[in-house]
């Protein structure tokens, strides 16, 4: 992407304007005096592209500020953007005003809204609706369009990163811009490209249908076994109260003859057969009961027939008294009474025997009465065998509108069928939007090591500067998002000490990407690079007291090479860009060095902003206070 910062501007509160130019293909040096305002031009930049909160500071600059303004160039156009100062209590304000010809009027007024420019400086940025978050974290929603923000990241190197040891990316202590920064950096760096994302997000769609095509699939099969439960169990009892017939092992044979019970229940009549076994029934019980019957009383007359027996034995006593009683005792009264006896025995004697022997036909009969038990039960058989009866018709009635409700629900159960062509049809899109998938896509890997590469050919560049770690290799850590040294032949990386080192391993990093990044014409990160005094690590600029800084009298000559060695590795990046990409590309640098450091070097492509600051020059000067 074309992107060039064409002016600063500032409109104060005095109505005095304040603007500073910069130049395209150029390393833009703005150098001076600490507290000048250099840094605060990165805070204005951000703070024009929408930015919820800013480091402007309130002293010098703010308090005498009334509308901040960016004059660029994107891509073939040329736009201006202004926002409102921060209020009393720093909030950002929401007063933009734009210029689409890139017009700096004498005071700007809102005349767009936030929502509105945003709309307009994203299709710039290539970023529409389908450029989307890929996946969720704690502060970034998946599915969500990605801000033109966070593509700022990849464009500087703040006072906080640019020698810092683990850190490459400013807003890194920012965790929605951490988040972020996992999750573009495949697309800035054209690892992954929108089409792809279209795809994945096809894909991730589809496998979502698919799954709940597959519970729905699971769900009605579940169903549909609970239905043919339900049924084999109706089915089961109809056979057991013989409606249907066994002979069937279908169960849709047995659901038709179910149905035809249910259609043919009103002209069904059983009548015939319920009376006619009734009548059995009760032959049968009556001769049961006559066998019982005669069977007791032959019983009973059993036991007669012993007790006579008995009774004839307990008389024999009586009669051999009465033939030997003239032998024992002589005696008239004894005579009388064994004449009275006698008497008494015979005629006991013949009324037992005058009695005919009544029990001659009773086992006859009941072999007869069994007979014809028989025959009953052989009547009886001949009717349907069933293993269970009604005991009423109201019953049977109630078990055939019971067939009734559970086929209606079977019915349903079916109309429910799940269409196993809507799966397959979902699954071939799948397939193909996959294969479609591996074809686009770029090998992660090769890309990384591509970067590797041409981090690589900054690092030789500098390695005037690398002192002991001259001739390591980059090993970029995808996971992590920052460059390592590796000794040749090493399996690990190095710990690598000196914030020159860390400041020339950032250097070469970013020029690294950004070549890649053109390489790969990948649209979304702008084509420029702002850089917070490289030479940092020689003045000191991390000591406490702003007294216990270094001039530029007091920097070594060894660090004095260094700081030139950095200078040119920039410069020759612009005219490598520009000769072999036919790209163009912007940079801005901060610094604290005279402008004798490029020009000694003959380095054609630095460009000095507007003198240096100092002796009243700033970014406010003096004289317009």
């Amino acid at each position: 992407m074309r992107f060039v910062i064409k002016e600063i501007v500032l409109w104060l509160k005095n109505n005095k304007v304040r603007i500073i130019e910069f130049e395209e293909n150029k390393i833009n040096v703005i150098t001076g005096d600490s507290g000048t305002g250099k840094s605060v031009i990165i805070d204005i930049i951000d703070y024009c592209f929408f930015a919820s909160k800013t480091k402007i500071p309130q002293e010098k600059i703010n308090e005498n500020i009334s509308w901040y303004g960016l004059k660029f160039y994107i891509n073939d156009k040329e736009y201006l953007i202004a926002r409102g100062a921060l209020t009393e209590n720093r909030k950002v304000s929401s007063m933009y005003y734009f210029s689409p010809i890139g017009e700096v009027p004498q005071e700007p007024f809102q005349n767009i809204s936030d929502t509105e420019l945003k709309n307009v400086i994203e299709k710039e940025f290539s970023i529409d609706s389908n450029v989307v978050i890929p996946y969720s974290g704690r502060n970034l929603k998946a599915g969500s369009k990605i801000s033109l923000r966070y593509f700022f990241m990849f464009n500087t190197q703040s006072g906080d990163t640019i020698d810092h040891s683990e850190v490459f990316f400013d807003k890194q202590n920012d965790e929605k811009y951490s988040e972020a920064l996992h999750r573009i950096f495949d697309l800035a760096t054209g690892i992954d490209s929108v089409k792809n994302i279209l795809i994945k997000e096809k894909i991730s769609n589809l496998e979502k249908d698919i799954v709940r095509l597959e519970r729905q699939k699971t769900a009605v099969e579940k169903e549909k076994n609970a239905f043919d439960a339900n049924l084999r169990e109706i089915v089961r009892k109809a056979k057991e109260f013989d409606l249907i017939t066994n002979e069937s092992r279908s169960l849709d044979n047995d659901v038709v003859n179910l149905k035809m019970i249910i259609s043919n229940a009103t002209s069904i009549n059983t009548s015939d057969n319920l009376k006619q076994l009734e009548k059995l029934q009760k032959k049968k019980n009556e001769l049961r009961f006559n066998i019982r019957s005669y069977s007791k009383f032959m019983d009973e007359y059993n036991n007669y027939i012993h007790l006579k027996s008995t009774t004839f034995e307990s008389l024999k006593p009586l009669e051999y008294l009465n033939e030997k009683f003239g032998e024992l005792i002589q005696h008239p009264d004894l005579s009388v009474l064994m004449d009275i006896l006698d008497k008494e025995m015979r005629k006991i004697k013949n009324e037992l025997t005058d009695k005919r022997p009544f029990d001659m036909n009773l086992v006859g009969d009941i072999k007869k009465l069994k007979s014809e038990l028989e025959s009953i039960q052989k009547e009886i058989d001949k009717l349907p065998i069933r293993k269970k009866s009604f005991n009423s018709e109201v019953e049977k009635f109630i078990f055939i509108g019971e067939i009734k409700a559970k086929l209606e629900l079977y019915a349903n159960g079916e109309q429910k069928d799940f269409s196993e062509n809507d799966l397959q049809k979902k699954q071939e899109e799948l397939d193909q939007l996959k294969s479609v998938l591996e074809n686009e896509i770029v090998d992660r890997e090769l890309v990384i090591r591509l970067l590797e590469e041409l981090i690589q050919k900054y690092l030789i560049e500098s390695s005037n500067a690398l002192g002991i770690y001259e001739g390591y290799q980059p090993v970029f850590d995808y996971r992590k998002k920052v460059l390592q040294l590796k000794k040749p032949g090493s399996l690990v990386p190095s710990i690598v000490g000196s914030s020159s080192n860390h400041m020339f391993m950032h250097i070469c990093f970013m020029l690294g990407l950004h070549e890649l990044i053109i390489k790969q014409q990948a649209p979304f990160v702008p084509s420029f690079l702002i850089l917070d005094q490289p030479s940092r690590p020689y003045y000191g600029e991390d000591r406490k007291r702003k007294d216990d800084k270094k001039s530029w009298s007091q920097i070594p000559q060894d660090d004095r090479t260094k700081i030139t060695v950095a200078f040119t590795v920039l410069n020759d990046f612009i005219t490598r860009i520009n000769q072999e990409y036919n790209h163009s590309f912007q940079m801005i640098i901060f610094e604290h060095i005279p402008q004798t450091i490029w020009e000694e070097a003959n380095l054609i492509n630095v460009n000095l902003v507007d003198n240096e600051f100092k002796n009243g020059n700033a970014l406010i000067p003096e004289s317009m206070i």
